[in-house]
């Protein structure tokens, strides 16, 4: 650090006490002291002290200087002080006012610098000059007012205080004269003039040719200094060659620290920094000419590595290149650290194309396998961070090795919500939309897709059966047809609860098909035609509906026999209620009264008057093959007729019944016959269909019947033809 003295400590009562606008000299007094030491000797920038401004409003500045030495004002100094020390201050004065106008001429687009050092010369008085040592030492400069000391407690305002009285001014031009005159007397006074002569002469022919060296070397001018300090000790006589030697010594220290500075090879980024420096110098003389070639000879390698970065950033992916750009950049010549960087960089991109020559058929060949690739990302994480894994050529490569692993690691987790989702369709159904998304065509998805749309298209058959479940409401053949689509998942524990639901109405629909053939066989068995009955009593399901209605013509059956029986009791011998039993059952057509009829025909033998001698009449032959006949084509089945005779308006059914194994595939059974074409027959049981009819004839006649079963496209399954006689009326 630098060490500072304190000058003098001031009040100022201007703007100063406030604030000083950003462009005041005082604020640029470290801009002011570069601009000076860049173009005159560092005691030229000297002369002006450096203000330090007190933050508390006050207005209050403390002037120092990096200057050793005690200061003293200038006016506190004897007159022969007083005066060297204006020379002094007048040469450095006029030297920053010729550097202004020098500056003005040559750089008129940046004005600011001249304007500075204008501003700053402004002469602020004799009382604003302090010596230290033999320099002179401006504070208060750049035309403000000097202000004032700051006040001690109880002492009175110096602004107030008279200043002491000062000597007249013609004074020491006066004396000077009364001096050199009595100096003239003397004979001695003429050969010491000669003496200062020959010597200034030497200064100055010396001067010239170490001007003419160009500060190659310095010492010349060393020396001239050195005898100019042992001849001119208080700076009387040679002013001016004092301050030209200080000047070019100025001059050939900034051009010895500017050498020294490129000589540490700076990077790139400041050799326009320095180049803007050097053009304040004057670059048609020495050393500043072979300065500023050896710097446009640095600033165009500079360039020249630039483009070669530049080159080097556009064709990193394209390792062809890469390798062309080596073998340029060996034969360059370029500063050591820019291209030191530029091989760094380019021996990475290297590095990438031999790493991208690897990875590509790795990559290609664990595309599918997710441990492989896991394994792979592991050992190439450290090679993608150092070599920049997001550019080409890695970067493809990166991105497809990415893009694999978050497959996996996608798989991975749908692996675990597939088999948390087995029951869940509408679970699954969420995997399905998440998986879309995701290329599910390529694995390891499209072996989870697989599986999904296994247990999707399941999902879907299951939503069938429970629609179809819902619909059948206990149609016992929509529920046969469920049971036959449940077959295929047999061991399949999605459809385990749908399956468990409809066992029971299977079973309840076996039951109603069992009743439906214990019905039709039971024949005239009135006992277990009521019992029958009395178990369906208790059984409100409408699946027995069609059992309830086979069985009402039973019944019916039993009771006309319990009436009939009970009157035909009941009548005794009692003709009259005989004949009217007789009359009563020639009415009924039904066959299970035969034993009624025979009972009462035994009765009634001594109720009626003896017979007119009978009328023998040709007897009509009994229909060939009637009651039951054969079907053919593609089932097994018989068509039976009962009874296959009767009187007109008897009661007479057609039964068909078909083998189990075609029955499954009848959806329709019809008959046709002289009072009805493809009447449907009503399903009675699983393999049994029937249709009640009755005779009508005038005349004893035989009626044909054909019979036909179709499946649920209308196609025929098999077919047959039977007859039945009708006795006629009765007489």
């Amino acid at each position: 650090m630098t060490t500072s003295v304190r000058i003098l400590t001031l009040i100022y009562a201007g703007p100063p006490a406030d604030a000083l606008p950003p462009d005041h000299p005082w604020q640029r007094f470290d801009a002011l002291g570069r601009t000076l030491r860049r173009h005159l000797p560092g005691s030229t920038a000297a002369i002006f002290a450096r203000p330090e401004i007190a933050l508390d409003g006050s207005g209050t500045i403390t002037w120092t200087s990096a200057l050793a030495g005690q200061p003293r004002p200038l006016s506190d100094l004897p007159d022969e002080a007083q005066a060297a020390a204006r020379r002094i201050l007048d040469d450095h004065l006029n030297a920053i006012s010729h550097l202004a106008d020098e500056l003005t001429r040559r750089e008129p687009e940046d004005p600011e610098p001249a304007q500075l050092l204008k501003r700053a010369i402004v002469y602020p008085g004799d009382e604003a000059v302090y010596v230290i040592g033999a320099a002179p030492v401006l504070i208060s400069w750049g035309g403000t007012d000097p202000g004032r000391p700051p006040r001690a407690a109880g002492a009175p305002d110096p602004a107030a205080v008279p200043p002491p009285p000062r000597r007249p001014a013609w004074i020491l031009p006066v004396l000077g004269l009364i001096a050199f005159a009595t100096l003239g007397l003397g004979l001695a006074l003429g050969g010491w003039l000669w003496q200062l002569e020959e010597t200034e002469q030497g200064l100055r022919e010396d001067l010239d040719a170490a001007l003419a060296n160009h500060c190659d070397p310095v010492a010349p001018l060393l020396e001239i200094a050195s005898r100019l300090e042992r001849f001119d000790r208080e700076d009387a006589r040679y002013a001016d060659l004092r301050m030209a030697v200080l000047t070019e010594i100025g001059i050939c220290e900034e051009a010895a620290l500017f050498t020294e500075r490129l000589a540490t090879e700076p990077p790139c980024d400041h050799l326009p920094a320095l180049d803007e420096e050097l053009a304040f110098y004057d670059l048609e003389r020495e050393p500043f000419r072979a300065l500023k070639a050896e710097l446009d000879r640095r600033i165009l390698a500079c360039t020249r590595v630039a483009g070669l970065v530049q080159r080097l950033d556009a064709v990193a992916g394209d390792c062809l290149a890469v390798a062309e750009l080596d073998q340029e950049i060996a034969t360059l010549e370029a500063p050591r650290s820019e291209l030191a960087a530029l091989r760094i960089g380019l021996d990475r991109a290297r590095a990438a194309c031999r790493l991208a020559e690897t990875l590509g058929p790795r990559l290609t060949e664990v595309s599918t396998d997710c441990t492989a690739l896991r394994t792979l990302a592991r050992e190439t994480a450290p090679a993608s961070v150092e070599l920049d894994a997001s550019r080409p050529p890695l970067s493809e490569i990166r991105r497809g090795l990415d893009e694999a692993l978050a497959r996996c690691d996608l798989a991975d987790r749908l692996e675990g919500e597939l088999a948390r989702s087995q029951d869940d369709c509408l679970a699954l159904a969420g995997l399905d939309e998440t998986l879309s998304r995701h290329a599910p065509e390529r694995e390891p998805l499209a072996a989870i897709a697989e599986r999904l749309a296994i247990a999707l298209r399941q999902c879907a058959a299951l939503n069938d059966l429970e629609q179809g479940f819902a619909e059948a409401n206990g149609d016992c053949e929509r529920l046969r047809a469920l049971a036959d689509g449940l077959d295929a998942y047999r061991n399949n524990l999605r459809f385990l609860d749908i399956r468990t639901r409809l066992a029971p109405e299977l079973q309840i629909c076996i039951e109603a098909d069992a009743l439906e053939e214990q019905i039709a066989a039971i024949g005239g068995d009135c006992t277990k035609a009521r019992a029958l009955a009395a178990g369906l009593a208790d059984q409100g399901d409408p699946r027995y509906a069609s059992a309830r209605e086979a069985l009402k013509a039973p019944i019916t059956d039993c009771d006309r026999i319990d009436r009939y029986t009970r009157r035909l009791a009941e009548a005794g011998t009692d003709c009259t209620r005989l004949v009217a039993l007789e009359r009563d059952l020639k009415r009924e057509s039904a066959p299970t009264l035969r034993p009624v009829r025979r009972e009462l025909g035994e009765r009634i033998g001594p109720c009626r008057p003896p017979p007119p001698k009978p009328v023998v009449a040709q007897a009509h032959p009994p229909p060939k093959e009637s009651g039951a006949f054969a079907m053919r084509g593609d089932c097994i089945g018989s068509l039976t007729i009962d009874p296959t005779a009767g009187w007109d308006g008897d009661r007479v059914r057609d039964i068909v019944t078909i083998d189990p194994l075609t029955s499954k595939r009848v959806a329709r059974v019809t008959s046709t016959n002289p009072l009805c074409r493809n009447c449907g027959l009503r399903k009675i049981g699983r393999n049994t269909w029937r249709g009640d009819l009755s005779y009508r004839c005038s005349d004893r006649v035989i009626i044909p019947t054909s019979y036909a079963a179709y499946d649920a496209s209308g196609r025929v399954i098999c077919r047959g033809n039977g007859s039945s006689l009708c006795l006629g009326r009765r007489r």
